[in-house]
């Protein structure tokens, strides 16, 4: 189904290629199916009414609709208000944000913070966290050296 629909996605973009680049994508391995989008999946196939899905970091209403908290309805309507440049951000993120994640996940007396011990930047996503880390310790500390995750990651 995946190949038939690239094929016509190929097709509508460059007809005149539609059979070349098809096999070349055709010999790319599927990626596995991811494991938190899966129980997400598995959740929309139950059929139990006292169903609470726990997985995807939603909230939704009884009838199963996306439920946005106050909270962030109120962030979101201060975000809109400061009218921020749409600048993009240094490599490392936005400073002030990182350092305020750095004290709420440390705590604001954290003495390796104190010290300028910890450093933090800021991703896209958790895949692209994960991805970052992955990369700064395959350079710096070497390939093979261990990172653990928990079951099931981004």
């Amino acid at each position: 189904e995946a190949r038939t629909m690239l094929s016509r996605t190929v097709a509508v973009a460059r007809p005149g290629l539609r059979h070349r680049s098809a096999s070349l994508w055709a010999k790319v391995a599927a990626a596995p199916p991811d494991a938190i989008l899966g129980l997400v999946e598995e959740f929309k196939k139950d059929p139990r009414p006292q169903k609470v899905s726990l997985s995807a970091g939603t909230y939704r209403t009884d009838e199963g609709k996306p439920w946005v908290l106050p909270s962030v309805k109120l962030a979101e309507e201060r975000i809109v208000a400061a009218n921020l440049d749409k600048e993009y951000l240094g490599i490392a993120g936005m400073a002030g944000f990182t350092s305020r994640a750095r004290e709420f996940a440390m705590g604001d007396d954290c003495s390796a913070i104190k010290e300028g011990r910890v450093a933090s930047v800021q991703t896209l996503s958790g895949t692209g966290a994960c991805r970052l880390i992955g990369e700064f310790y395959a350079q710096h500390l070497g390939k093979g050296t261990p990172l653990y995750l928990p079951k099931p990651s981004w």
